[in-house]
């Protein structure tokens, strides 16, 4: 039995009808939906969070097409309006599988560890 390797930003959607769709947020997703919003992906995400319709069609439809290329921006809009908690619900895991959800990686830095003896001088600072 073989098992398929997932591609980083691939995530499962199944739609209320039965149809099973394989979303993906790759590199060549993310520069469609910047060439088609005319803005950069951070600004699109946060346009899509916050309810810009625009902005989530750009994301389906560029999610789909790795592996749905015959999916349509009027198939994006139908699936927007009969299944749209299911679309926003993939579309976040494919976001999170792609960049990361946010828990790990900007972690405190460590704290700076004192010099020890005089740090200045009477011309200033001393070259550390």
């Amino acid at each position: 039995m073989s098992q398929r390797n997932s591609v980083k930003g691939e995530t499962p959607l199944v739609l209320s009808d039965g149809r099973e769709f394989t979303l993906v947020l790759d590199m060549e997703a993310m520069l469609s939906v910047e060439e088609t919003m005319a803005r950069p992906l951070p600004k699109v995400m946060a346009m899509a969070a916050e309810g810009f319709l625009t902005a989530l069609a750009a994301l389906a439809q560029a999610a789909f097409a790795r592996n749905h290329p015959d999916i349509r921006r009027r198939d994006v809009m139908h699936i927007m309006e009969t299944d749209s908690a299911a679309l926003e619900k993939a579309l976040g895991k494919a976001s999170d599988a792609a960049f990361g959800s946010g828990e790990a990686g900007n972690a405190e830095a460590p704290k700076a560890t004192p010099r020890r003896g005089k740090t200045s001088g009477r011309s200033g600072a001393k070259p550390g």
